[in-house]
């Protein structure tokens, strides 16, 4: 239209200028036939010259027309080419000038709506982003909770610690509590943010568009999502997680591991007993009894320092070695018959001990405990309990002045002086069967007077090797009620690893796929609602009036992910946020449950650590377990729970909007995009404020004013303490 208004303004002008040039030739004509009347004038010249004159005239009209009146005679321009020229290139440049305003505003419609469409994708982009942050909150949370209770089990499995385990498995459960509150608010503010997302998409949008109106033109329109309603599932966020039964598990395992510390302390006194009579002096001890009575040299009779480095096994090998070596350096003394009597009881004495010594039997492993020690016969009743009273190992005679056979020491009894009839045992003289000699008086009683003193006294090695016995009944005892108490835990810990394992196949499960509105893209339709006229200083000088016709674009947008942001850190900025306003909170023995819920945060996205190290580096730090071979299993187990759970890190990349063909989108919906453009265009209101002004209305509606408040997040590890996640609705322009 601007082209053709300057064309015909330029063909008028045109057309002046030669009328002008045409009258100047007229008046040289009547020069010409004034001069004709000069003297000297003739009929016949006058013939002639007036035919001459008309053919000069028209040659003169040609000429006025024609080269001579753009260049002279001498090849330079005339001041009518001159003045032509300019006048043909103002008009021109006035003419491309106005030309070129129309169509760069023509085309600024599209720009307006390739922009509209991004500042609607924009508000899918910045729920996406509130999504991800959300799921990985409540994630986290679970696994946080979850890992602080498999801790405590542990905990529960370490005799030493288990009275900690309450207190930490009480931590554990706040923050999965906290969690199931927390996920239910998350499912309820993202479901109200995915519902008014539609009008978020819609009012900043539109008042995009609006923002673009300057110069004079005015531009309506908005995006649309599409989907237009949600098409997420939010269950993820709703699951039966808890620690009930860790809890249970917990408590069971923390009082077998009590019983187990109380019989594990009771056996160590024990043992600690045995070793105090073995090899330190109180007067004396088996140890030194065993060098100044017997003689015995180190390499039989080694001394333990500690009671750590020695069993009860050790003791037996002395007392074996011991009764061996006194066997051999037994002797009768000073020839007197009481002294031969006891030299010949204590020679079956300790012939008799180093064998049932020797037989006796020490296990001691982590699964078995038996101590076959016994105390050594020291009065006629113990005697007869063993094979001393039923051993036929003393000689015997038929003497003179005994009616039958009588039982002697030895036969260097002075009263053995009757033939040698055979041997007898000491209960064949309680039984009758044969006569105790009334000499040597050898009998039951003699017997159990060998080990009598030397029992009762401290400074025999009987007295120790009793003490000795009654510390390995103490320490059996001792440590069969922790060996049973141990099996109890392994019990326990395998009933709370399953529990543990079932919560981590609860938290593993696929991450959410959300479907909100514009998961798709967002279409923009902007119209210039009206004919706009081109600026009259382009036009009243040298064109006519020209006018931008009303006009329309579509364009869509969809969201991509940037790889420029694969290191995304909004994670770790949003926990370094929290934890400037709410500090951090210390767990004794296993660390900071706020620092074990951060080190999972900023390791939930695809630029950190999987989760699943953190989590299972969190329970290997868990101390004390040394030693304790239920706590370490059920450590390295939940360790490779969590390992082994597969939880697939979310991809944080930000969502940026890219300009795509608007069918593509509308492809998906099933819609043409000529009609559903013409439906949009048909229901804006010409005024670009109304239809911002509507859609705030609805906005104002369903979200309110100010800033919307998706979910409280609560703190782990700080109870009580919980940060408001909020929109600021005035970044879309909603106040």
């Amino acid at each position: 239209m601007a082209g053709r208004a300057s064309g015909v303004s330029a063909s008028k002008a045109f057309k002046e200028f030669a009328d002008r040039a045409l009258l100047a030739d007229s008046v040289s004509e009547d020069s010409a036939a004034t001069v004709s009347r000069a003297p000297g004038y003739s009929a016949a010249t006058a013939g002639r010259a007036s035919a001459d004159g008309k053919r000069a005239a028209r040659r003169g009209a040609w000429r006025g027309f024609g080269i001579q009146t753009f260049v002279t005679d001498e090849g330079g321009y005339t001041v009518v080419a001159i003045a032509l020229a300019l006048l043909l290139s103002v008009t021109l440049a006035f003419g491309v000038a106005t030309a070129h305003w129309s169509m760069a505003r023509a085309a600024d419609v599209q720009e307006v709506a390739d922009a509209t469409a991004m500042a609607g994708a924009n508000c899918v982009a910045a729920y996406a982003t509130v999504a991800q942050v959300l799921d990985a909150c409540v994630l986290t949370m679970g696994l946080t909770g979850a890992v602080v209770c498999g801790a405590a089990l542990v905990v529960s499995a370490i005799p030493p610690l288990q009275a900690k385990a309450a207190a930490i498995m009480t931590i554990g459960k706040k923050v999965l509590e906290a969690r199931r509150g927390f996920a239910t608010s998350a499912a309820k503010g993202l479901q109200t943010l995915e519902h008014a997302l539609p009008v978020l998409v819609m009012a900043n949008s539109a008042s995009c568009a609006q923002a673009n109106s300057l110069g004079g033109i005015s531009y309506v329109g908005m995006a649309v999502p599409f989907p237009q309603a949600t098409e997420s599932d939010f269950s993820f966020l709703e699951d039966d997680l808890d620690a009930d039964e860790m809890e249970e598990d917990s408590k069971k395992l923390a009082d077998a591991s009590r019983r187990k510390e109380e019989a594990h302390q009771r056996a160590q006194e024990a043992k600690e007993r045995g070793w105090r009579a073995d090899n330190v002096d109180d007067p004396y001890c088996m140890h030194s009894r065993a060098a100044t009575l017997a003689g015995l040299e180190t390499p039989l009779n080694p001394w333990y320092p500690t009671p750590e480095v020695w069993e009860f096994e050790y003791a037996r090998v002395r007392a074996s070695n011991y009764y061996a070596r006194r066997y051999d350096m037994e002797y009768p003394g000073d020839g007197s018959v009481d002294d031969l009597q006891r030299s010949a009881a204590r020679e079956k004495f300790y012939d008799y001990a180093y064998e049932a010594i020797s037989t006796m039997v020490c296990i001691d492993t982590d699964d078995e405990v038996w101590m076959g020690l016994d105390e050594l016969p020291h009065n006629a009743n113990m005697v007869r309990a063993t094979r001393l009273y039923t051993d036929a190992v003393w000689p015997c005679t038929e003497d003179e002045g005994y009616e039958g056979i009588t039982l002697h020491c030895s036969l260097f009894c002075p009263a053995a002086t009757g033939n040698l009839c055979g041997y007898e045992s000491l209960a064949a003289i309680e039984a009758g069967a044969v006569w105790e000699c009334e000499v040597c008086q050898m009998d039951v009683h003699a017997m159990g007077n060998v080990a009598n003193a030397s029992t009762n006294i401290d400074n025999g090695f009987e007295h120790y090797w009793r003490i000795l016995v009654q510390a390995s009944k103490d320490y059996e005892r001792a440590r069969r009620e922790e060996i049973e108490a141990e099996r109890e835990m392994q019990q326990a810990a395998d009933e709370g690893k399953d529990a543990f394992d079932a919560a981590m196949d609860l938290l593993a499960v696929d991450r959410p796929k959300l479907c909100p509105p514009g998961a798709w893209g967002c279409v923009a339709v902007v119209c210039r609602p009206s004919a706009t006229s081109v600026p009259s200083e382009l036009t009243s000088t040298f064109l006519s009036d020209a006018e931008l016709p009303a006009g329309a674009a579509i364009s869509a947008a969809t969201l991509a992910p940037d790889e420029t942001t694969a290191h995304n850190t909004v994670l770790a900025r949003a926990f370094d946020g929290l934890r400037s306003q709410t500090g951090s909170v210390a767990l004794d023995l296993v660390g900071s449950v706020t620092g074990l819920w951060g080190d999972l945060l900023v390791g939930y996205g695809s630029a950190y650590q999987q989760v699943s190290d953190v989590g299972g580096q969190f329970l290997t730090r868990v101390e004390g377990v040394f030693g304790q071979r239920v706590a370490s299993w059920l450590r390295d187990k939940l360790s490779g729970i969590v390992s082994a759970a597969g939880f697939e890190p979310a991809d944080l990349r930000l969502r940026k909007p890219v300009i795509v063909n608007s069918q593509t989108v509308l492809d998906k919906a099933g819609l043409s995009s000529v009609g559903k453009a013409r439906q949009l265009i048909e229901s804006f209101p010409s005024s670009p404020g109304e239809l911002v002004a509507q859609l705030r209305e609805q906005l104002l509606q369903q979200l309110g004013s100010g800033q919307f408040t998706v979910a409280e997040l609560p703190i782990p590890g700080l109870e009580g303490v919980s940060i408001p996640l909020t929109i600021d609705l005035s970044k879309v322009g909603v106040s």
